[in-house]
């Protein structure tokens, strides 16, 4: 088992509810939505989203966040069926004052043709 971090421009915090078609009972979480601004190989903008739910209770801890760089906590579990990844509801989502993974200094690499 291994702790990793998801970092990210937090884009949305958004309350939802589900019910639990076993027993009937509504159930309440958070799902937020978080931005990863990177670059691939070329140095060209790779840009990917990620929805994730979380507790309820990050509704309010994160609801004046949205636009902030947060570090959402992960556990790693690898088992016979393959990688498993959860959140990891014993550590907080840290907000960050900036985006320790900044691609912004990176140059776009030229291509040369072939003639």
């Amino acid at each position: 088992m291994a702790t990793l971090h998801m970092i990210g421009t937090l884009m949305e915090v958004k309350p939802t509810e589900y019910e639990d078609k076993k027993t009937g009972k509504m159930n309440y979480n958070t799902e937020l939505t978080v931005m990863f601004n990177g670059v691939d190989e070329e140095g060209y903008k790779k840009i990917s989203v990620e929805t994730i739910s979380t507790d309820e209770e990050y509704y309010d801890d994160l609801k004046e966040k949205i636009g902030f760089t947060v570090s959402l906590p992960y556990v790693m579990k690898i088992d016979q069926y393959g990688v498993k990844v959860y959140p990891d509801r014993s550590m907080p989502v840290l907000v960050l004052e900036k985006n320790p993974l900044d691609y912004s200094k990176f140059e776009r690499k030229s291509k040369t043709v072939a003639k």
